[in-house]
C-alpha cells in the first residue's frame, strides 16, 4: 500500500477506547498513513446500523482492512495494522 495517494478513513464514535488507541497508533504511524479522516458513526444512521458493533473500522481505498475484532488486550493488533497499511 505504498501509493502517495492512498486513503485511510476510521470508522468510530465519541468516547470509544478502541477508536481512540487505534486513532493514536495511526498518529504514530506518519510515514505509513500521512493523513487520515475520522468519522463519527452516530452522525450517520447506515453506518450506525451497519458498523456499530465491530468499531473502530479502518477503511483504506474504500475497503475494510481492520475493525475491533482484531484487537487484542496484549497490543498484538498495533503490529497487524501497521503490516495492512505498509
Amino acid at each position: 500500500m505504498k501509493e502517495e495517494s492512498f486513503e485511510v478513513v476510521v470508522l468510530g464514535r465519541p468516547g470509544c477506547h478502541l477508536c481512540e488507541a487505534v486513532e493514536n497508533e495511526l498518529r504514530s504511524m506518519k510515514s505509513a498513513v500521512p493523513k487520515f479522516t475520522s468519522v463519527n458513526i452516530d452522525e450517520n444512521s447506515a453506518l450506525h446500523d451497519r458498523y456499530f458493533l465491530r468499531i473502530p473500522i479502518v477503511i483504506v481505498g474504500g475497503e475494510v482492512v481492520f475493525d475491533g475484532s482484531m484487537m487484542d488486550a496484549k497490543g498484538v493488533w498495533k503490529m497487524r495494522l501497521s503490516q495492512l497499511l505498509s
